[in-house]
């Protein structure tokens, strides 16, 4: 009876091994040791990687989420994600134009009051789609002034605050793309005087609460022990320092998101997949996911950056502020999400999607690995 046991044992164990590799997304080099490689060579401190198909979601993890207390990264580690969140900005926009309480082409500027406007130039002639597809020419306030000061490293900053204090770069013609925050900060702004309450209740109620991504936060606990820490490094050192609290305290349309990688494959997956729940109608995704502008060979749709690769266009955004990476893509010709979380921004130079495309997909390519579009389990 003991070896009949021993032997139902081992089948048990066997069968759950064969499920688990049998439902992972395949990837042409072990997720593990891309992220190590990954890590290394962009210097993060730690970091997440998930990528997702029709089989099933596999996640790496790599490094600490801070280095103070050597608190390692974990699945449930939850990061800042920068200007990814202007994805949700960008949904919940695209919804209030679903539901016909605004329009593309209404005007910003009745939405601002003379002090808020004055400093904006082009606002007089942009519209909703041009603030979406950063084709509006106004000037980007956020990258300098006191937003960026070490002095105010926890300050809440307003919509209205950010468009009368920051300090403005040169504006752009309108028509042509230039990324600019300003134009997100401004998206947040009228989306709560057209939807009601802050940006934080507003993302909430329409797309982390459907969505049930309930380990996201556009406010945070920054006493959270679930949170990374963001960390910086300059050329000319070899530590890392720590980035503050300056990512933690932004509420505003441009980068309002804290998450997990798992929290946002459940935002990619509902602009891309078919399973509910649904976020935006098909239509409404196809739009944000034309391309209106391009610039150093990378498209920009309305809320969705649009990138041409060896393996097809991708489609998703990326982002960098106060000590953290982020990206989220998802490749329709391979139907794959990839999620791309760290706590480290130095990644300027160089794009670490090159090298993660380079290690899970080009082989898997080339062996003709079967591609589907089937529905996510």
């Amino acid at each position: 009876m003991a070896g009949r046991k021993g032997i139902m044992s081992l089948l048990r164990m066997a069968l759950a091994v064969w499920l688990f590799w049998g439902t992972a997304p395949a990837c042409a080099a072990p997720l593990d040791a891309t992220l190590a490689e990954v890590a290394a060579r962009f210097h993060l401190p730690g970091a997440v990687l998930l990528v997702s198909g029709p089989q099933g979601i596999e996640i790496a993890t790599n490094g600490m989420a801070d280095l103070a207390t050597r608190r390692p990264v974990t699945e449930a580690t939850r990061f800042h994600v920068a200007s990814v969140g202007k994805i949700l900005t960008a949904v919940a926009t695209m919804q209030l134009v679903e539901e016909g309480r605004l329009s593309l082409t209404a005007p910003v500027r009745p939405f601002l009051d003379a002090q808020e406007a004055q400093r904006l130039t082009h606002v007089e002639d942009a519209d909703i789609a041009a603030l979406l597809s950063h084709t509006s020419g106004i000037p980007d306030c956020l990258r300098n002034g006191p937003f960026s000061l070490p002095e105010h490293p926890s300050m809440t900053w307003t919509a209205s605050e950010a468009l009368r204090m920051g300090r403005c770069r040169a504006a752009t013609q309108p028509g042509q793309f230039a990324y600019s925050n300003s134009n997100y900060i401004l998206l947040g702004y009228i989306l709560e005087k057209q939807d009601g309450g802050d940006l934080a209740e507003i993302l909430g109620r329409r797309i982390l609460t459907p969505l049930g991504m309930s380990d996201s936060a556009v406010k945070v606990d920054t006493s959270d022990p679930l949170l990374a820490h963001g960390h910086r490094r300059k050329p000319e050192e070899t530590a890392h320092r720590p980035a503050g609290l300056v990512a933690w305290s932004s509420r505003l349309g441009d980068a309002p998101l804290t998450t997990t990688a798992r929290d946002l494959e459940r935002l990619m997956a509902s602009l891309f997949r078919p399973k509910p729940p649904r976020v935006l109608p098909d239509r409404m995704v196809a739009a944000m996911s034309m391309e209106r502008g391009r610039s150093d060979g990378e498209g920009y749709g309305l809320g969705l950056q649009v990138i041409d690769t060896d393996l097809g266009y991708r489609y998703g955004h990326s982002g960098r502020f106060g000590g953290f990476a982020a990206e989220a893509w998802y490749y329709p010709e391979q139907d794959r999400i990839v999620i791309l979380l760290a706590n480290g921004d130095e990644f300027s130079e160089h794009d670490p999607m090159d090298l993660i495309e380079e290690r899970l997909f080009a082989a898997a390519e080339a062996s003709a690995l079967p591609k589907s579009t089937t529905e996510r389990p």
